[in-house]
């Protein structure tokens, strides 16, 4: 009883850590994206591309196709950026996190919605291995740190015409 006593306890504390972590990322991002002159619209359900938010805006979690995404952006040129936003405590847990989760998703959304349409992107914090940060970029997912923020921002900035 003691032992998985602190099993379960061990797995609470992880759990919660990784939640905490996310929501702080995602508070994070949004002012990121505010302060870099973007608007926030509601979120939404976004079946084609003309239910997306208008160029310059994003929305919190919403549905691209049937896939949920933390935030999705409606880039200067017209595309769309869904962003996941994941924290690994742990190198282990990386492969769940990033590549089971957020590089599926990207798939999907670049499936349904075409690779000159979408660019799916992952904001990490956190331990990852390096090979699953390759595996999950060979499958489309953009990377971008949650400690810099700027350069996801400084990239957004190059979608005006």
């Amino acid at each position: 009883m003691l032992a998985s006593a602190a099993l379960m306890a061990t797995q609470r504390v992880g759990t919660n850590r990784r939640s905490k972590g996310k929501k702080a990322q995602e508070g994070l991002v949004s002012r990121a994206l505010a302060g870099a002159g973007l608007v926030e619209a509601p979120g939404r359900t976004v079946s084609t591309l003309a239910a997306a938010p208008e160029p310059g805006q994003f929305c919190g979690e919403s549905y691209l196709g049937n896939r949920k995404a933390d935030f999705l952006v409606r880039l200067w040129d017209h595309r769309i950026m869904p962003i996941e936003c994941k924290v690994s405590n742990s190198a282990t847990n990386s492969v769940k996190r990033l590549n089971n989760d957020a590089a599926a998703k990207a798939e999907a959304w670049l499936k349904d919605f075409g690779t000159r349409q979408v660019v799916p992107v992952a904001v990490l914090g956190g331990v990852y291995k390096l090979r699953n940060l390759e595996d999950a970029q060979a499958r489309g997912l953009a990377l971008f740190w949650a400690n810099r923020l700027n350069e996801l921002t400084d990239w957004i900035e190059t979608t005006r015409r």
